[in-house]
């Protein structure tokens, strides 16, 4: 009998063998045993592990906590098959819905992909790069982003879900519901990877993690937690950064309460609210009601315009004791200390604003005006510029006529040209030169880069696209970064020549800088790191261009006339 066993156990053994080599390998983890799909990918083969879970589902009890992890398994897990995104609006860009293999939204969503060229071997160690995407911290999932060309350049892609919207950053601001969700989703994410992905035949010691906008954001706001030392050692960001005026979010608990109101768990929102209690309640209600509660406008708005988030990091008194920008103003603070001791590339699109019709379009019908012809100066200085000197600079009396009036043009297409590069500025560009700046500082020999991408597309992506507007939108990068799939297959322009040889480009220097901390390689542009002196940057289209000092003079208005004149006004007035 136990020869029987023995010999069965043989065959048992050369079966899992036989099917690892051809298209469902099984991977033995800490965590658990796993099992992918092989995928042809341009000639190659990419090695797939889907919806790996790397936390308990965030339901009942444990939402609005920190994620709990993933107790081990023993048997074998499917990961042959997408699982579903975090709870979201799917009306949302509903067109990209309709390409997924896995449309479901769900609660029990804190997942992770794995991407491995070719096959899987522990004999030689791979850098490992994790994606975190954007979408405002509202919105956005995995299935959009194939990490099968970026892993094609020999390294592990990991693409992680995290929770958004109500569900990530409602906070009541107190230990009850204290918020920073999704950013405790990613840690826990890149606790599963640094304990696993070597398995897989990642290197957990050589860890890039990179996003765009939401997701720039959120590596922003990890490489400033020194608890995630060890975690990773490199970080991109692209379209984000925490130091901003839209790095906190102003004031969250109104957020919490008008959501108390309309799922039944308060009468109204004002007075003083048990705030445990609420928590309690909220907890019992079904993801619907809640997601039926943040589509609501009258959650979300206070009687006023505002450009800043609700559902959004908040100063949690853990995660995030302060703001990063406070935090990064220190140059002797644990916070800047560690942020300093990573290396780092970030960079912003050259029509960031390409959105702009998201928070602007409102106005065209009450102040009699179309968005096709451009728009007129009272946009910029009865509304924008108020509310940003209200919310960006702490509504200081003088800032909103300077913008007014460094900002206006009597031309109705060159005035919303300007209104947009005002946008993009302050909410993009401004808030990513102080990082980098940051981040260089004190540095002879910084590994900081910077960049500007400026490859337009000659189709509509995202939003509106207007007569007036130039150069390239919000997120247009990411439609060639991740290769000939997924967002690359949105229009057939992206996959000429040039296109394809571009998408080339960009991945060399995302994954030599994951593999190195220096993008630079063989064939490519030479791409000099950014310093306080030389402040360098790399202008990426189909051919790179090196630049210094990008937008000079827009940069040194916003972040050192404006600040000079609020100062010299203060003491105007003592």
């Amino acid at each position: 009998m136990n020869h029987i066993l023995f010999y069965r156990s043989i065959l048992f053994s050369i079966f899992i063998t036989f099917t690892s080599c051809q298209t469902f390998p099984i991977v033995n983890t800490p965590s658990g045993p796993i099992k992918g799909v092989v995928v042809p990918a341009q000639g190659t083969d990419i090695v797939q592990f889907r919806n790996i879970p790397f936390a308990k589902p965030p339901v009942g009890n444990l939402r609005f906590e920190k994620p709990v992890p993933v107790d081990p398994w023993s048997d074998i897990l499917d990961g042959t098959v997408f699982g579903p995104s975090c709870m979201q609006d799917k009306s949302l860009f509903a067109e990209l819905w309709e390409k997924a293999e896995n449309a479901e939204v769900n609660e029990d969503c804190l997942q992770l992909n794995i991407y491995v060229p070719g096959e899987v071997t522990t004999t030689v160690k791979k850098p490992v790069m994790v994606w975190i995407y954007g979408g405002a911290f509202m919105m956005g999932s995995t299935f959009t982003y194939d990490g099968s060309f970026l892993a094609m350049k020999d390294v592990v892609v990991v693409t992680i879900n995290y929770r958004i919207g109500i569900f990530g950053f409602l906070s009541t601001e107190d230990s009850a519901m204290p918020g920073n969700y999704g950013l405790w989703d990613m840690i826990e994410a890149l606790k599963w990877i640094n304990k696993n992905i070597a398995s897989f035949g990642g290197d957990p010691e050589s860890v890039t993690i990179f996003g765009e906008s939401a997701g720039g954001f959120a590596a922003s706001y990890l490489s400033v937690i020194p608890s995630t030392a060890g975690l990773f050692q490199r970080f991109i960001v692209q379209s984000g950064s925490a130091v901003g005026f839209m790095g906190i979010a102003p004031n969250p608990v109104r957020a919490a309460k008008a959501t108390g109101k309309f799922v039944g768990c308060l009468p109204d929102t004002d007075g003083d609210v048990n705030t445990n209690d609420l928590a309690d309640c909220l907890k019992l209600k079904s993801a619907e009601e809640l997601m039926n509660a943040q589509r609501d406008p009258g959650t979300q708005f206070f009687g006023y315009f505002s450009v800043s988030p609700l559902l959004w990091p908040t100063i949690d008194g853990e995660l995030l004791p302060r703001s990063p920008l406070e935090s990064l103003n220190d140059p002797t603070s644990k916070e800047s200390v560690y942020f300093r001791s990573l290396d780092m590339i970030a960079g912003t699109t050259s029509n960031e604003a390409s959105v702009i019709a998201m928070f602007l379009g409102w106005l065209q019908k009450p102040m009699n005006f179309s968005m096709t012809e451009g728009m007129p100066t009272a946009v910029l200085c009865d509304v924008f510029a108020p509310t940003l000197a209200r919310e960006m600079f702490s509504n200081n009396s003088i800032v909103s006529d300077l913008l007014c009036k460094e900002y206006s043009s009597d031309d109705m297409a060159e005035q919303a040209r300007s209104i947009s590069i005002l946008h993009a500025d302050t909410w993009f560009v401004s808030p990513t030169v102080q990082l980098l700046g940051f981040h260089a500082n004190g540095k002879a020999s910084p590994r900081t880069y910077q960049y500007l991408y400026n490859q337009p597309i000659n189709f509509h992506y995202m939003a509106p696209h207007f007569p007036w507007m130039k150069g390239a939108g919000h997120a247009t990068e990411l439609l060639y970064q991740f290769g000939p799939s997924g967002l690359n297959e949105l229009d057939e322009s992206l996959s000429t020549v040039e296109g394809r040889a571009f998408s080339d480009v960009l991945a060399r220097y995302w994954t030599n800088f994951a593999k190195t901390g220096d993008p630079n390689g063989d064939g490519l542009v030479p791409w000099k790191p950014f310093s306080s002196e030389g402040r360098d940057y790399m202008e990426l289209k189909y051919e790179p261009v090196p630049g210094r000092n990008l937008y000079e003079k827009r940069m040194k208005f916003l972040l050192e006339e404006i600040p000079n004149k609020i100062k010299n006004n203060v003491k105007t007035e003592l």
